[in-house]
């Protein structure tokens, strides 16, 4: 199971479920507001540590397809991580060679605030085989 809530702090939450198969779709917005359509060439990636910092293991780094706005997460890519709370961005890699994050929004006082980056939520599983 996968699915996006929001914080107590008010920011984006993902949840997913250790071990499962899932994928979610990133809308992609430019500053005005109306929808960005990716190129063939350009994909994100998905990274999540368990700190907000360079300094932490990145645990997952995930690409989309070229011209995806999908990340596919697969068994393999959490079966090994204990459940909780860690840290996570989606960054748009464009045709021109730029990479901007698109994911997490952080504005106001979450900008500078640790605790918005506790926003990758793996949730133990309840029956396992």
């Amino acid at each position: 199971m996968i699915n996006v809530t929001q914080s107590s702090y008010g920011y984006s939450v993902i949840n997913l479920t250790v071990g499962d198969d899932a994928s979610m779709t990133v809308e992609l917005n430019t500053d005005d507001g109306s929808a960005y359509e990716m190129s063939n060439s350009e994909y994100l990636i998905f990274n999540v540590r368990e700190k907000p910092s360079e300094e932490s293991e990145l645990l997952i780094d995930l690409r989309s397809e070229n011209g995806s706005n999908e990340i596919v997460f697969s068994h393999d890519d959490t079966k090994d991580l204990e459940p909780g709370y860690y840290s996570a961005e989606i960054q748009l890699m464009t045709e021109d060679g730029k990479r901007i994050t698109v994911w997490p929004v952080l504005t106001g006082n979450t900008k500078t605030s640790k605790s918005n980056r506790k926003n990758f939520c793996l949730m133990t599983e309840v029956v396992y085989e």
